[in-house]
Parts: C-alpha cells; sequence; structure tokens
C-alpha cells in the first residue's frame, strides 16, 4: 500500500510514496508520473494541482475581475494625473491667465 504525502482538496491530484520508495503523481486514480526523485515529484504534483485550480469557474472569475481592477486602476491614474497638471495652470487669472 502506498503512503499518501500530499493532496489538493478533492483529492483529485495525490502524491504517494510506494513501497519500493518511487514517488507518483496521481490524477484521478491514474499515475501520471513515477520518479525516484522527491523533488521532481513535488514539482509535478504542484503543476498538475495548479492547472486544476486554474481551470475552476470561480478562479476564472476572480481573474477576470481581477484584469478588470488593474485596468480601471490604470485610466484613474491617468486621470488623476492630467487634472493634477490642469490645476497648476492658472493663477491670478484663471485658467486661461492674464
Amino acid at each position: 500500500m502506498s503512503e499518501l504525502i500530499r493532496s489538493t482538496n478533492d483529492e483529485a491530484v495525490q502524491l504517494r510514496v510506494e513501497p519500493d520508495g518511487q514517488f507518483v503523481v496521481l490524477v484521478a486514480g491514474d499515475i501520471i508520473f513515477a520518479t525516484r526523485v522527491r523533488s521532481a515529484a513535488d514539482i509535478y504534483y504542484e503543476e498538475e494541482a495548479e492547472k486544476r485550480r486554474s481551470q475552476s469557474p470561480k478562479r476564472q472569475r476572480l481573474a477576470k475581475e481581477r484584469a478588470h481592477f488593474d485596468m480601471q486602476a490604470v485610466r484613474s491614474d491617468s486621470f488623476a494625473r492630467r487634472s493634477a497638471h490642469q490645476q497648476k495652470k492658472g493663477g491670478k487669472g484663471g485658467r486661461g491667465g492674464v
């Protein structure tokens, strides 16, 4: 029986060590990667787990919202810079000057 080392919350992706010392990465119960090197198995596990995380509808929605707010921040920064520049112009006679 193999020993579970790491697993995602839904246990779709698992990292296990076999009795012979081989590390295996399982996705939905199927072995997709096997090695004797723990660090290589960890990297492969992280890549597979990230693929699963990025495919979730919640993550996609968060990514879209983040992109929207980033674009909004760029636009508002530009607007603030322009309005601050326009306020510096003027003086006693107003913006047109005397």
